[in-house]
């Protein structure tokens, strides 16, 4: 798969970029326990950020940390509509909200909440074009859509329903980085929730 950039007036294009695409948890952690020569030993049972994935739909995390109401704050992972799953955004969140995976230790055992921003509605708005290949135009095209949103709130060692709201995506520029399989593709690409809005709707029941 290739990235290609938008050209811009008066600026070169930047470089033609190779980029590997693959699924993985990107932790370098395997089904080795040990984790190869001189690496810790891996946590039996540990949880993964994908392992939380599940409470969008309502599963369950039973090894997670009971949700309180009454806490004065919460830890929480963010998945987000990417294409046409949900993919970990929880960097987006502020750092003291969430919980970095680390491989010597559980520590995404401490989360208590979930936070899923569910694509439900789009709407086309612009055709983006201009995208170079290695300086060079491409016939590249980006369909970009302003898109709606579930935004939901879960107890994470139940599944259940803590929040919800509908956050609207209404960014209209187009994407100036994106990548393609080859030199003609038309692609769908959607405007996301700003982490502002986010922010804003899951801080009351974060931090108090």
């Amino acid at each position: 798969m290739a990235r290609a950039y938008r050209a811009i007036t008066g600026l070169a294009a930047a470089a033609f970029v190779l980029a590997s695409c693959g699924k993985g948890g990107g932790n370098g952690v395997g089904s080795d326990a040990k984790g190869g020569s001189g690496a810790p030993a891996v946590p039996a049972n540990m949880l993964f950020p994908d392992n939380f994935k599940g409470v969008c739909s309502g599963a369950s995390v039973s090894a997670a940390t009971a949700y309180d109401p009454a806490a004065k704050a919460h830890k929480a992972l963010y998945f987000a509509t990417y294409k046409d799953d949900l993919t970990d955004s929880s960097s987006s969140l502020p750092a003291d909200w969430t919980v970095p995976f680390a491989s010597d230790h559980d520590a995404l055992r401490a989360i208590d909440l979930v936070a899923c921003a569910r694509r439900t509605a789009a709407r086309e708005v612009k055709v983006c074009d201009k995208y170079q290949n290695n300086g060079s135009a491409s016939q590249n095209k980006v369909r970009w859509h302003t898109a709606t949103y579930e935004l939901s709130l879960r107890e994470a060692k139940t599944g259940e329903t803590v929040a919800t709201t509908t956050l609207e995506a209404t960014d209209a520029e187009c994407p100036m980085l994106w990548s393609f399989s080859s030199d003609s593709e038309t692609a769908d690409g959607y405007a996301s929730p700003s982490d502002s809005a986010v922010a804003d709707f899951l801080r009351p029941h974060i931090v108090r």
